[in-house]
C-alpha cells in the first residue's frame, strides 16, 4: 500500500513540474491590445483639406484609436492597435491622399491616447462604442 501511495505521489509531482514547465514556455497574453503611433511627415499639412481627406480615410479602418495633425511641426500621428492595423497600410492610405508624405517612424503610444483619452479627435468616433459611452 505504501508503494501504491508512493507512486501516486511520484506521478503527481512529475505532472505538476511537467506542467509547470509548459506555463513558463508559453508567453502571456496581454488583456490590451498594444498601441503604436506611427508619425508621418505631410507636406501641407497646414491645409484644412489635406487633414480631413486623411481623417475620413482613416475612420474606415479598423483599429484606429486617433488621429492628430501637428501642423506648425509638419507632422501626422496615428495611433493605432498593432494587432488590428499596420504601419505598412497606414503608410499606404495616408500616401493615396498625400502622395509625398513620409513615415518617420513608429514609436509606443502615449497610453493616454491607447486608453481613447482623446475621443474627440478620434477618426473613427462616430462608429466606436467606446466614444458613445464618454459622449451619453
Amino acid at each position: 500500500m505504501r508503494i501504491k501511495s508512493l507512486a501516486f505521489i511520484l506521478a503527481g509531482a512529475l505532472f505538476l513540474s511537467a506542467t509547470a514547465s509548459l506555463a513558463a514556455d508559453t508567453p502571456a497574453k496581454d488583456s490590451a491590445p498594444t498601441a503604436q503611433t506611427a508619425v508621418f511627415s505631410v507636406p501641407k499639412l497646414s491645409d484644412e483639406a489635406v487633414v480631413k481627406d486623411l481623417t475620413k480615410a482613416l475612420a474606415k479602418e479598423k483599429g484606429i484609436i486617433a488621429a492628430k495633425a501637428e501642423t506648425e511641426t509638419g507632422k501626422f500621428l496615428v495611433t493605432f492597435e498593432s494587432a488590428k492595423n499596420s504601419p505598412e497600410t497606414l503608410t499606404r492610405i495616408v500616401t493615396k491622399v498625400a502622395p509625398q508624405a513620409k513615415l518617420d517612424g513608429v514609436r509606443a503610444a502615449d497610453t493616454k491616447a491607447a486608453a481613447h483619452g482623446d475621443c474627440g479627435k478620434c477618426p473613427s468616433k462616430s462608429s466606436c462604442p467606446k466614444s458613445k459611452q464618454t459622449t451619453s
